[in-house]
This record gives C-alpha cells, sequence and structure tokens, in this order.
C-alpha cells in the first residue's frame, strides 16, 4: 500500500489521473497502526476533513459521531474536491462501532472521490462493505508464486552472502505458508541468524508451517539466546501499552528484575548474588542483547527520533498474545489476571513519569484497562493532566475517562472538591482559581451537568469582577457559557412551552451581554467567528421567546423584559449580522444554518420562510451533501412548513427525506432516526405513503 500511494501521490503531482478538473486530485493515505494514535478513526478523520479544507480549528468536529456525520457529508458531496483516500490494515483500528462496521464511509461516494482499502478478509470492516447495496470492487491478493518467493529468499540472503541449494529451496518452498510473504521474510530471518548453515537443512524442516505458529517458534528461540525473562517482559510490556513504549521507560521498567514477572509465569533467571542496590536503568550490556534479537520486529517511530518502540506488525501482537497471556487453556480470570498485572505494572511506573504528554498518553488508559476507579479520578483530577485533556469546543477524552471513573456524578462531586482544595491554597492566584472554575464549569456543560456548570460559573464570575478587573475578553467567555448552558436546558423540553421562558430569559440576556464585549474586541478572524456563532444562538433563542410567549397579557414580567415584536426585530438583527460575518469568512456550512435560522424567524408558512429553507438547503447540499445533519434539520423543517399549510403531500416527501438522511447520518437505532420514523408511522401520513406507493403523489 505505500508504493500504491507513493504512485498515486506523483500521479496526481504529474496530473496524469483523468478527472482532476482544475485542482487536480487531492491525495489521502493513512496506515492504520504505523504510528502512535493512528488506530484512532476519529484522529484519522479529522485528519482528512482539515487537509480537504472542510474544516479549520475553530470548526473541528467536537467528538467521533460528529465526525463520522460529517465526513459522510463530504464524501458524498458532489463539490468536494477529486480526492483519493488510500486506507492499509482498515481491520486494525480500534474497536469502535463507526470504525468496524464503516459507517463514516456514505453508502454511496460522489463520483469524484474514489476509495483504496486494504484489510484481512472476513475481519468486521470487510462484511461491513461487502454487505452494502453498492458493492466495493474486490481484490484478493494471491499467494506468492514460486519464482517470487525463490526471488524474496534469494535476496534477503545474498545480502549476508548465504544462499541455499536447490534441495533447500526446494524444502522451504514446500511449506504451505512459503506464499505468505511475511511468513517467508521471517523464516528467511531465521536461516540467516542460524549459527550452523551446514545444518540448515534440518532447519528448514523444523520451521512451523503457519504464520502465528512461526512467530511463537520465533519466540521461543529469543527466550533461550535472547534475555530470557527481559525479553518476555519487554514483549508483555510492549502488548499492554497504548502508544508503545520509549527505549528509555522500558530501561527503567526492566531495571527492576526481581519485580518483572508476574508468578503464574514461568521464567528463568541466572542466579547471583543479586544487586546490592537498586538499579536506575537496566545495564545498556543486557538490553543490547534483548534488542537485538527483537530490533527485527520492532519499529522505532516518533517525529523526534525518540526511541518510541512498538510492534512491526500486528501479527507478533498476536502471538505475543497466544503465548503470554492465552496460554494452557486457562481460563478467563485467569487471563484477566495476567492482562490485569501487566497493565498495573505500567500504570504503577506512568504514576510517577514526569514526562506529562507520556503520562497523559498512557497512564489514565493503564487504570482504564485494570478498572481502578480511584487512582483514575485521582490521575483526572491533576491539573497538569486535566490541560492535556481538556478542550473548549469539547473535552471527548476527558469524559470519557469520567465515564469510566464513575460517571458525571463523580465526576461532578470530585470536581467541586477539587476546587474548594485549590481555593483554600494561598499560593493559588485569583487568575489560576478563576480559570479553573471557567474551565470545569464549561466541561460539566459538555458532560450535561447542566445546574453543576451554572453553579462552578458563579466563583469564576466573581473572581474575574471583584479581583480580576471584569476583563472584556473574559467576561464575554463567561457570558457566552452562561448563556449555553442554559440554552442546553431548553433542549430537555419535548414542547414549547411558556415554561421554557425561565431558562430562555438568562440564555437571551448573557447572550445579548456577549454581543456586546465581542463588538468591542480586536475584530480578528476568531472573534469573529465566535461573535457570528453567539448572534446565531441569541436569534434562535429570540425565536423561541417568540414562541412560548403565547399571550403576552399573561406574562406581564416576561413582556416587559421583551416583547414579541422586539423579539423578532432583534433576532433577525442578530441573524443578519452572523449571516454577514460567515459570508465573510467564506464559512458555507455556518451560513446555510444561519440562514436556516432566518427562515425559523420568518413568519411561519409564508413564502419568505420557504425562500429562506430553499436557499439554505441549496448552501447545505453544496456544502456537505446529502448526508449530514443540519440536512437533516432543514427536511424536518420544510417538512413542518408543508405540514403548516396542510400540503400533506409535500410535507410527506420532506419527513421521508428526514428519514433517510437520518437512517445514513445517525443509524437505525438513535432517537432521532425513531422520531422521524415514527412521524411517518403517523395515520395521516400512513395514507399519505399508501398514495405514494400506488404511484399517485
Amino acid at each position: 500500500m505505500a508504493r500504491t500511494a507513493n504512485d498515486t501521490v506523483t500521479k496526481a503531482l504529474n496530473n496524469t489521473i483523468p478527472g482532476g478538473g482544475d485542482k487536480g486530485w487531492h491525495i489521502f493515505f493513512h496506515f492504520v497502526g504505523a504510528t502512535p494514535g493512528s488506530t484512532d478513526l476519529e484522529l484519522m478523520l479529522k485528519r482528512l476533513l482539515k487537509e480537504l479544507g472542510v474544516v479549520n480549528d475553530s470548526t473541528m468536529p467536537k467528538d467521533l459521531e460528529s465526525s463520522v456525520q460529517l465526513t459522510t457529508a463530504v464524501l458524498s458531496n458532489p463539490n468536494t474536491r477529486p480526492t483519493v483516500i488510500i486506507l492499509d490494515a482498515v481491520n486494525q483500528f480500534e474497536e469502535v462501532a463507526a470504525a468496524m462496521n464503516m459507517s463514516w464511509l456514505p453508502g454511496k461516494l460522489a463520483p469524484q472521490v474514489r476509495c483504496v482499502f486494504s484489510m484481512i478478509g472476513e475481519t468486521p470492516p470487510h462484511k461491513a462493505l461487502k454487505t452494502r447495496s453498492i458493492k466495493p470492487i474486490e481484490t484478493s491478493l494471491e499467494p506468492l508464486d514460486e519464482q517470487a518467493r525463490q526471488e524474496i529468499v534469494r535476496t534477503m540472503l545474498s545480502k549476508y552472502n548465504k544462499r541455499l541449494d536447490h534441495g533447500q529451496m526446494n524444502s522451504l518452498l514446500s511449506k504451505d505458508s512459503s506464499a505468505n510473504p511475511l511468513w517467508l521474510s521471517i523464516a528467511c530471518e531465521e536461516l540467516r541468524v542460524y549459527g550452523v548453515f551446514e545444518k540448515v537443512s534440518k532447519k528448514i524442516e523444523g520451521l512451523a508451517d503457519g504464520l502465528l505458529n512461526l512467530l511463537t517458534q520465533v519466540l521461543e528461540r529469543f527466550e533461550e539466546e535472547n534475555g530470557g525473562f527481559l525479553l518476555v517482559a519487554t514483549l508483555c510490556l510492549l502488548e499492554c501499552s497504548n502508544t508503545g513504549l520509549l527505549e528509555t521507560e522500558l530501561l527503567r521498567i526492566l531495571a527492576d528484575e526481581d519485580n518483572l514477572m508476574p508468578k503464574d509465569m514461568p521464567h528463568k533467571k541466572k542466579r547471583g548474588k543479586g544487586n546490592s542496590e537498586k538499579l536506575e536503568i537496566l545495564p545498556m550490556a543486557k538490553w543490547a542483547v534483548v534488542y537485538r534479537g527483537l530490533r527485527t520486529f520492532l519499529r522505532p517511530f516518533g517525529e523526534s527520533g525518540e526511541g518510541r518502540l512498538d510492534f512491526y506488525h500486528r501479527s507478533l501482537s498476536k502471538a505475543v498474545r497466544s503465548k503470554y497471556f492465552l496460554v494452557d487453556e486457562a481460563d478467563e480470570d485467569r487471563v484477566e489476571a495476567r492482562y490485569n498485572w501487566w497493565h498495573s505494572k505500567l500504570a504503577n511506573f506512568f504514576q510517577h513519569v514526569a514526562n506529562i504528554d507520556r503520562r497523559v498518553e498512557e497512564y489514565p488508559y493503564q487504570l482504564t484497562k485494570i478498572g481502578d476507579h480511584s487512582r483514575l479520578a485521582e490521575c483526572l483530577l491533576d491539573w497538569d493532566v486535566f490541560d492535556h485533556l481538556y478542550n473548549e469546543d469539547y473535552s471527548s477524552q476527558l469524559l470519557a475517562y469520567w465515564r469510566a471513573a464513575g460517571g458525571a456524578e463523580e465526576m461532578e462531586t470530585r470536581y467541586k472538591a477539587s476546587l474548594k482544595e485549590l481555593e483554600s491554597k494561598e499560593d493559588v492566584s485569583k487568575e489560576t482559581l478563576g480559570l479553573r472554575y471557567l474551565q470545569v464549569s464549561r466541561v460539566m456543560t459538555q458532560g450535561g451537568r447542566h445546574d453543576a456548570a451554572e453553579e462552578m460559573l458563579a466563583p469564576a464570575v466573581r473572581i474575574e469582577r471583584e479581583d480580576l478587573g471584569a476583563r472584556p475578553e473574559r467576561m464575554a467567555q463567561v457570558y457566552e457559557l452562561t448563556a449555553t448552558i442554559f440554552t442546553e436546558k431548553l433542549k430537555l423540553y419535548d414542547f414549547v412551552s411558556p415554561q421554557q421562558l425561565t431558562e430562555l430569559r438568562p440564555a437571551i440576556h448573557n447572550g445579548i451581554k456577549a454581543v456586546e464585549l465581542r463588538e468591542t474586541l480586536p475584530q480578528d478572524d476568531k472573534n469573529k467567528f465566535k461573535l457570528a456563532k453567539t448572534r446565531m444562538q441569541l436569534a434562535f433563542n429570540m425565536e423561541s421567546w417568540q414562541a412560548c410567549l403565547l399571550d403576552e397579557r399573561q406574562y406581564p414580567a416576561a413582556t416587559a423584559f421583551l416583547d414579541k415584536a422586539r423579539a423578532s426585530q432583534e433576532g433577525n438583527k442578530h441573524i443578519d449580522l452572523a449571516m454577514e460575518t460567515f459570508k465573510q469568512l467564506r464559512d458555507h456550512g455556518h451560513l446555510a444554518e444561519a440562514i436556516m435560522t432566518k427562515a425559523i424567524l420568518a413568519d411561519r408558512g409564508s413564502q419568505v420562510q420557504l425562500e429562506l429553507y430553499e436557499e439554505a438547503l441549496a448552501l447545505c447540499l453544496q456544502t456537505y451533501g446529502e448526508n449530514h445533519i443540519l440536512t437533516s434539520r432543514l427536511y424536518i423543517n420544510i417538512g413542518i412548513y408543508y405540514e403548516d399549510r396542510g400540503q400533506y403531500r409535500d410535507s410527506y416527501k420532506h419527513f421521508k427525506k428526514w428519514y433517510e438522511t437520518c437512517l445514513v447520518v445517525f443509524g437505525p437505532d438513535h432517537p432521532k432516526t425513531k422520531r422521524a420514523a415514527g412521524t411517518l408511522e403517523e395515520p395521516l401520513y400512513r395514507r399519505v405513503r399508501q398514495m405514494d406507493e400506488r404511484g399517485e403523489l
């Protein structure tokens, strides 16, 4: 696949791939398992979206679900630039549903999007692709023919001035697995290092058939010749690591030879006087023996040449699991205990690692694996760890770890206590304390703990006003977050109701305050984008205010705060300004959403409303394509428009499109898809559907 990617890039640069138009073809390639993080589907999709120019740092999807939805839309959009996507080892993505069922790949690609994937047959991604209505073109990699096998053997051994005679070559190639290039290369390496080359014929006969069997055999040789239990420990540590291990980390862990192996794992250790003092690192002479045996199967990676090590091919990982974790027909409890021992070993080590990047990569992961909820919570309360996992838009990894540590309620309780403790420390500045309250409040909002978010935001506001001078940028953030908290609360209501006025009032009030402050700040693109987003949210809440304020005479206090006429006027003003900003920023996706919001503000059932919906839909389809969450929102809104006018045939058509879009974007079991399906099952629309099936629409 590397050669495929290289040749495709060369052809694209030379404009020899037809159909590229004025811009030419963009080539995206990704090798799963090649580097730390490369097995993470979310990271791969975000890189793809950024390379295609669909998102920037401000508009990046917040989590895997939204990344999948946007990718599906982009790859099915006829306006996406011509793109070839080359993915190697798709079956090696982390086992999340979107990776295994390939839901990020639309059922029908845009004509100018091409995909080349490699994967092991009959794995979940392969099965998912085979069940699609539009079948992929499959090319099975045929076993190596005899001439190719002979060439591989000659080439590999000739580098070391070694060769096989005719009989030895036939003996080697008679093995069924010799048609597998990986098996053959490992077999040649075994023959290369065999000390008594005159007895190589017997060595060939003893080579195990089957890749896993041969690797197990190689591991047994390694144990005998290259470090014994130190080598076994190295393999087990790498297998249980999250993203591979630095060479320096391995040397420090392996130094504690007396406590290096679990009691139920047989190992041989040379007896001696023992160490009079505990070594900080394993002597390089011992490490050299281990590394000499394993280096063929390890890949060092990292942009800085940091010496991080991991298995070169996942088949070795499988062999390590088979030999050292699933041995002797061990029952599930025993297997779990062995895994837990090694994960605990790594957790105890990384708990004290000073390198915060590495500690965040490994320590919470290891605690999750062993189910140590208490230490995981303590880890997440470490502010250095928090800073690495916190994201202003959506802290997906931090929230995922808290789910493993006990859930949102536990997160709320522990952060409240941690902030109180921080407040009691004399050496903590007001700036730091205020920032922490603001950040934790935002995480609470992201995690759906709205009351806690509101409670934790109050100290941030107090500190900013009383101690830090109410700085405009920070106060704008405070008002925006307050507005968002109450806007999120509104989503918990099933129907529009005057009861929502309780949450709408602070949402609108704080949105107005945020806008007023943002207008005073330097108008760089980042501030313009945040201002436009706040305006769009404010405009939507203005429309909701009008809908909830059914009779102004019944709600005099609410009317005094904001009457319906002024809400309409202000809502339209803010959405018009937001639309203008998104046009300036050339953010077509948010512009489509803003036009939709403008339509919602228009008189219900009016021709103006329909024209705005259709304009938003056209721009949305041009930007995202058919399969996007915004497209689904537009279909339901247009359906409601026709329903209000009693045009049930037209409303049915749009509700049907709403359902079909939800089915692709969210899947059949998502609440939004079920809601769309339920609408189509209402008696009125069941009758319209029957007319549709008879061809009467």
